[in-house]
């Protein structure tokens, strides 16, 4: 066997690791992350929101690639409440509102009719108390 040749396979083999690294790497990273999905929703912006008796209205901002607002309940009397943890999946939505009250997780199904964009089957819990909700978001 000829010394040149072992170098070559040596060479071979060392790009062939290489390579299989970089396959493996890009093979094991989230999709999000290779390959961003362009949000189906365009939740940003002002709701109204009912969860009888109470009622008022949400905003929610974008910031980098995350959601966040604030919400206001004008039965309650309580304004500016913070909205974090905001996930929309698909037509799911989910976010927690930090008010005076306490934590409410909030969650239900993104809608778009006759340009008109909705949460409809809408849930919030809070501890061992839930209820139902709808919001629709203003022009």
């Amino acid at each position: 066997m000829h010394a040149r040749c072992f170098k070559r396979n040596r060479v071979h083999v060392a790009l062939a690791v290489l390579v299989s690294i970089s396959v493996v790497g890009c093979a094991t990273r989230p999709v999000s992350q290779t390959d961003p999905v362009a949000p189906r929703f365009d939740i940003e912006g002002t709701w109204s929101w009912v969860q009888d008796p109470w009622e008022g209205e949400f905003v929610l901002k974008k910031e980098g690639s995350s959601y966040s607002g604030t919400l206001d309940d004008v039965f309650e009397g309580t304004f500016g409440d913070k909205i974090d943890d905001v996930e929309v999946s698909g037509d799911k939505i989910k976010f927690t509102r930090y008010g005076r009250f306490g934590v409410q997780q909030w969650e239900g199904t993104l809608k778009e009719q006759d340009s008109r964009l909705t949460i409809t089957d809408g849930r919030w819990t809070k501890g061992g108390d839930s209820g139902t909700f709808y919001a629709e978001k203003k022009k």
